[in-house]
């Protein structure tokens, strides 16, 4: 099976699994850009092709759903030998139905989600109903889906045809988060109602407001992945322990960027790019940004700092730092009822535009 993954530009904090929609491929919509935008979650995503699709290889007539859980669990042990056992397991469409049964026997899995799962994987079979009879004539259909030419065998709709979810999915021991768009016309959302009345807590479903179901629409599929994101944050166990930084900055480049850094301080991350008309993307802070905000905070705590420690009643700071050639400009308004005497002294407190820097190579 070919297969692609997204890494952050950090260290992953734990790495996932994608698996795509029925006849669709690693490079869908859903499939790719959730997996993508799950990076900035510090989450490294797995998405590979079914065999007999995409860039895998096999033939599709061979395959049925249950030969998709059974890959979803080969490349899930894949990644744990590879990489580390991942600890989130996503599905999109037939791809999600799949997830949920191979979730049951992933006993290292944290937790599984799905976008726009059917409740029964036999739904699949609604693309080609009027074709199921040219099934047991022949013993196989070609129907077009997406544009190719696929080959449906009796064996995949028997399999189908067996597969009973109230059986598997009361099983289910993992946290589950169920993404559906309510204007579904592929799936519709009264599949993700089934699937939640039958599974245990802890268990979420979240309405993915004017999405079409191959989340096909600008920004659809990136909202899905911070969705996920912010979902499954904790449930995860980090697979690594983050650079501690005791004081100032370390800065490291972004894999896939010409310029953009992660910063990390004492307190946390930070991304820096340069602006695009200088060679960046815009992915993040520019350094002289970085600089201005600093003097900017700086002078604004140092006065705050002095009113409250000589019990001047000034009511707000406001501070502009404006970049000037090589330097910069500073600009400070105080407000509050204080005398001429006391804006001076609070001005003071204000450390000059100087920085010294001493390199170490």
């Amino acid at each position: 099976m070919a297969g692609t993954i997204d890494m952050p530009d950090t260290p992953p904090v734990a790495y996932a699994i994608f698996a795509h929609c029925f006849t669709g491929s690693r490079f869908t919509p859903a499939a790719a850009r959730v997996s993508k935008q799950l990076t900035a979650s510090g989450i490294a995503t797995l998405r590979f092709d079914f065999p007999g699709l995409g860039q895998s290889e096999g033939e599709f007539a061979n395959t049925s759903f249950s030969s998709n859980v059974e890959d979803i669990k080969s490349a899930y042990e894949w990644m744990s030998q590879n990489y580390a056992a991942p600890q989130l397991l996503i599905g999109h469409s037939l791809g999600g139905a799949a997830s949920l049964k191979a979730a049951t026997e992933l006993p290292r899995l944290k937790a599984v989600a799905t976008i726009g799962a059917p409740f029964d994987p036999a739904h699949a079979v609604l693309h080609f109903a009027d074709r199921i009879k040219d099934v047991d004539d022949h013993g196989a259909v070609t129907v077009v889906l997406g544009g190719r030419d696929i080959v449906i065998s009796r064996a995949f709709l028997e399999d189908l045809a067996d597969t009973n979810p109230e059986i598997y999915l009361p099983k289910l021991r993992k946290p589950l988060l169920l993404v559906h768009s309510p204007i579904d016309e592929t799936v519709g959302v009264d599949n993700a109602q089934l699937i939640f009345r039958v599974t245990r807590y802890p268990k979420s479903l979240v309405s993915l407001d004017k999405a079409d179901h191959l989340a096909t629409r600008e920004g659809v599929a990136q909202r899905a992945a911070d969705l996920i994101g912010a979902w499954v944050e904790p449930y995860l166990v980090p697979d690594y322990s983050p650079e501690t930084v005791e004081a100032g900055a370390v800065s490291r480049s972004a894999k896939g960027t010409r310029f953009a850094d992660t910063v990390r301080t004492p307190v946390g991350e930070l991304r820096t790019d340069r602006a695009k008309k200088d060679g960046g993307k815009d992915l993040g802070h520019t350094p002289a940004d970085l600089i201005a905000a600093a003097l900017a905070a700086d002078a604004s705590q140092a006065i705050r700092d002095a009113a409250r420690r000589d019990r001047i009643k000034l009511e707000d700071v406001a501070v502009t730092v404006t970049p000037e050639g090589f330097g910069f400009s500073r600009q400070i308004e105080l407000t509050g009822d204080i005398t001429d005497d006391q804006r001076r002294r609070l001005l003071q407190a204000v450390r000059p535009l100087t920085v010294s820097v001493r390199d170490i190579r």
